[in-house]
């Protein structure tokens, strides 16, 4: 479970017709958001201390469909995240019920948009580190 670049344009708009012709959450970016968020979570745990996200499970299949609970953990995940490395504010995290106000497009921007300055600030950092030029002791394996 690599990396995946963000969709940080998410968007809402009519065709000529009226129709609805901007963006539609499907599984792949479900999946893009729920292994973005492991892959930041690993990154972090080799630099900061030791923390616990919530399991969001295997990817899901396209028989499958995201629940309300299932992106307020995307939701906790992201804040827990943010207090454990960089102690920044990221915006208000929404809570979602069943058959209540899916995720929008603005939401999806911002958790995004998170997880991609998430990245670049824990790559920076990572890349960064200060390395010893020699090694110590016997290079013989023990």
């Amino acid at each position: 479970m690599g990396w995946r670049t963000p969709k940080t344009d998410w968007n809402v708009r009519m065709d000529e017709q009226g129709r609805y012709a901007g963006d539609y959450f499907g599984i792949d970016d479900y999946n893009r958001i729920k292994n973005n968020i492991q892959f930041i979570h690993n990154l972090s745990v080799k630099m900061y201390e030791d923390f616990e996200i919530t399991d969001m499970g295997t990817d899901k299949g396209y028989a499958d469909y995201p629940y309300a609970d299932e992106i307020n953990i995307i939701e906790n995940n992201l804040e827990t995240m943010a207090e454990n490395t960089f102690r920044k504010n990221y915006g208000m995290k929404q809570i979602y019920a069943d058959n209540g106000k899916f995720i929008g497009h603005e939401e999806l921007n911002r958790i995004e948009s998170v997880l991609l300055d998430m990245y670049n600030r824990l790559m920076g950092q990572y890349n960064g580190r200060r390395m010893l030029t020699f090694m110590f002791g016997s290079r013989e394996a023990v």
